[in-house]
């Protein structure tokens, strides 16, 4: 869906990457598109509510609210993707190569000149940085998509959906005489 989005927004057309620009001499550098950057953030935020989503547990676990380190640490990396994801490039944002450029592609998009390096881009454009008003609704899409598995897990995984199809439905298991 993200892409179905990406796809559809006037800043992102005649702005994809050109697989015959590409150095494949420098394919640490493969990333620095619009594409990997949005798959970058959907998929991360999906990895660390999953690690929510399996703590859910079923009948043989303690509730889920009672592992704060869990919690903690799950805080803790969605408000670090967050601030990845809606801050204007900065220094964190250019170590992973997302929402960044070279400086002088982020001076064009009226950003200051960065104070370190930044190994240039390999795309025509020389950055991946996301509008502000589309990172919102990236991170939007992002965190409904959070609510929705999660929502998913507790009611139809682990709730009230799995005992009433346990009761319409009930396992035949094999009897095995010993």
């Amino acid at each position: 869906m993200s892409y179905v989005w990406l796809f559809t927004q006037d800043w992102f057309r005649c702005n994809e990457q050109a697989a015959s620009e590409v150095n494949l001499n420098m394919w640490w550098l493969l990333g620095d598109n619009y594409e990997s950057s949005i798959l970058s953030f959907v998929c991360t935020y999906q990895v660390i509510n999953n690690g929510l989503l399996v703590n859910y547990g079923y009948l043989h676990r303690a509730k889920w609210y009672k592992n704060y380190t869990l919690l903690t640490l799950w805080a803790f990396l969605i408000a670090f993707i967050s601030y990845m994801l809606l801050a204007d490039p900065n220094r964190v944002g250019c170590a992973f190569r997302l929402n960044c450029g070279t400086p002088s592609a982020l001076e064009k998009l009226g950003y200051k000149s960065p104070s370190w390096y930044i190994e240039p881009y390999i795309n025509v454009i020389q950055h991946n940085v996301i509008p502000r008003a589309a990172r919102y609704k990236l991170w939007g899409y992002c965190l409904g998509n959070m609510a929705a598995t999660n929502l998913w897990q507790i009611f139809v995984i682990n709730g009230p959906v799995r005992r009433l199809l346990q009761k319409k439905k009930p396992l035949r298991r094999l009897k095995v005489k010993l």
